[in-house]
Parts: C-alpha cells; structure tokens; sequence
C-alpha cells in the first residue's frame, strides 16, 4: 500500500510540485519571520549582547527595558560596592552622541563608556589596535560596521563628537542594537564628556561577585539595600523582551505575519490536496473493492501529506536558512536567530497545515462507494 500510494502522489507532478511549493512557501514564511523576531528581539537588549564581565548588573528599580533607564548617583555606586560579598562594582555608561565626518554628513551613535581601571564591559574582540589605548585622552574604539559606514574611517583618525575631539585608536566587533545605530567605546569619563547627562551619569552598574561567595545572597543584599534593583543577564534581557513584546507593536505585527503564512499554507494545500483526491478517487474505490479498509485508505492519504509536508518544509526551511546567511555573510543590518526550538514548531506547524488540509480528503475517501470504479 506504501508503494500504491507513493505511486499515486508522484504520478500528477504538478500537483505534487504545487503542493510542495505552497508549503514550502508557508515553512519560508513562518521560519524567516520568525527568525527576524527573535533576531530583533536579541537586538533590543542592546548592551547585554556584549557585555560579558559581570554577574550583576544593577539599575533603578522602575527600569522597563535596558534602553530606557534612569541615571545612578556615585553614592548608589559606593554603596553598592559596600555589599558583602562584592568583588568589584563597576560604573557602566550608555548614551548617544552626534558625530561629525568629514564629508560633512553626521551620524547618531551609541556611546558606550567603561570603566578606566578594569574595562568592565569592554568588547570581546578587537580588530586592530589595542584595548589599553583607550588609556589615552579623547580615545575611542569605533565598531566595524560603523567605521565602514563612517567613511572606513581607521585607527589615528579624528572625529568630532558633540563638538569634541575624538582620537580613533582601534576598530572592534560587536554587536548592534535595536536601532542599528553606531557604537564607539571609551572610558566613563570621557563617555560623560561626550553625551552630557545630568549628576546622575551611572546607567548601570556591573557587579562582579567574590569567588565562593553566593551570588543569589549578594543579589539580594544589594536589593535590600532599597533604591536599586540587582538583576543578572538573563533577567535583564527577559524584561527587556518582555517588555518589547507587550509593549510594542512588534509583536503582533510579526505574529500577524506568522500567522499569514500558517493560513496562505493550509487553504492552497487544502485545495491542491482535495483536488488531487477526487481525481484519485476511482483508485481508491478499487482498493476498497479489493478489500481494502477504511484505515488503510487514511493511512495511505495521511502518508501521502507526512511526505508532502517534510520536502516542502526542507525547502522552506532551506531557503530561510541561505537568506540568513546571505545576511550574515554581508553583516546586513537586519538581525536574524535560529534556534533549533523555532525550527522544530516550524516543522510540527508545517506537518499539522497538511494534515488539517488532509481531513476533507479523507473524509472523501472513507465515504466512496466501491462501486464508484464501475461509474462513468
């Protein structure tokens, strides 16, 4: 019966290939759309993706999302360095600041200020120059991406930020935020000077627990001490999604989208499929004649879709994942993330579509009269 039914799939190719391909086109969707949400949803932690120094970081109580913050004074930081069990607590500095080129253009760019002794919160890889010469004054390190874009500017260049000289001394890598804007590092110090804020300059503050020490205890120390909030990454970057996600448009818009593809896919296949079954279904009333049950007629029908549904998703899927590469490969600006979780719902969600798409045909099927192989 295997082999009748493979026999019977393959034998109109165009229906079998417009079944493929409107389900691949429903995997496309569904994969592509989804990865682009949870590659926007990566970037709006901001900071988060590159910082790597620090269990701790702590904020004001009232923060909603890592972009939006109130300033800390130095007196949180002195106390918060106070804390039992706190190896090291460190200032952290995230602005923006209009820089200058030379062509006369301008660019908005994210100001990253770490702090001068440690270089908590540096970024993990330099391309050319060195991290210690941001040690010297008007020093900035600038992100690949954004030296490209202003100018391919390079290492003992000098630009104007808010009106002040700024030295390039170094080219890093590092990842882009919500608003894919440009990131440049430097010291706390000079970060302040480059996008004055008010006496309260501390965005965050990145904690360091002792070695031994429980970090969970420290984390609640430094909450009792009242007017601060201690979170680590991961409780960090769950709000921040979270807060996208409710708070925003974003997504809903994607959902809508996702949801698109889910439908598009399951009436084309429903349609294609049940055509395929009526133009079939003599042969499957000669099976009947033969003796054949109804349960074997649905298990021939429900193979039929396990087999369309599994190559049209391997060439969704396929082609979602070439368009995530192709993006990569030329570090577009548009964030893409595959985990192996969204391909597995992609995948139940494209076998449930030919499935659902299935139950007219086999309502069809198990209904047929044996005697239909002797009608006109």
């Amino acid at each position: 019966m295997v082999h009748i039914a493979l026999r019977m799939l393959f034998g109109d190719r165009t229906k079998y290939l417009t079944l493929v391909l409107g389900l691949a086109f429903a995997a496309l969707l569904m994969n592509q759309q989804g990865a682009i949400f949870l590659g926007l949803l990566f970037q709006a932690t901001g900071p988060l993706q590159n910082v790597k120094q620090g269990d701790l970081w702590v904020v004001d109580p009232g923060i909603k999302w890592v972009l939006e913050y109130r300033g800390l004074g130095d007196q949180k930081l002195s106390r918060v360095r106070s804390v039992p069990g706190v190896e090291w607590a460190e200032p952290f500095f995230n602005g923006w600041a209009v820089t200058e080129l030379e062509s006369g253009d301008f660019k908005k760019v994210q100001v990253l200020g770490i702090p001068r002794a440690t270089l908590a919160g540096r970024p993990e890889v330099m391309i050319e120059g060195r991290l210690e010469d941001l040690w010297i004054p008007d020093a900035i390190i600038v992100e690949q991406q954004t030296a490209r874009a202003m100018g391919n500017i390079r290492p003992g260049d000098t630009l104007k930020i808010n009106d002040r000289r700024a030295l390039v001394v170094g080219i890093c890598k590092a990842r882009r935020g919500f608003e894919s804007n440009g990131i440049i590092y430097t010291t706390f110090e000079q970060a302040v000077r480059f996008s004055p804020v008010g006496r309260e300059s501390i965005s965050y503050i990145l904690v360091e627990v002792k070695p031994g020490a429980d970090a969970a205890l420290v984390k609640q120390r430094i909450n009792e001490l009242g007017d601060v909030l201690a979170l680590s990454t991961s409780e960090f970057r769950a709000r921040t999604i979270e807060f996208v996600v409710l708070a925003t448009g974003i997504g809903v818009n994607f959902a809508i989208t996702i949801a698109l593809g889910f439908v598009v896919g399951l009436l084309l296949s429903a349609s294609i499929f049940y055509q395929f079954t009526l133009e079939n279904l003599r042969h499957f009333a000669v099976l009947k004649a033969m003796g054949a049950g109804s349960v074997t007629l649905v298990w021939m029908i429900l193979l039929q879709a396990l087999v369309v549904g599994v190559v049209g998703f391997g060439i969704g899927t396929g082609a979602a994942g070439a368009f995530a590469l192709i993006n990569r490969r030329f570090e577009g600006d548009l964030a893409t993330y595959f985990p192996w979780q969204l391909l597995v719902g992609s995948f139940v969600t494209t076998l449930l579509t030919i499935f659902l798409a299935s139950m007219l045909s086999i309502r069809r099927v198990v209904r047929v009269s044996p005697g239909a192989v002797f009608s006109s």
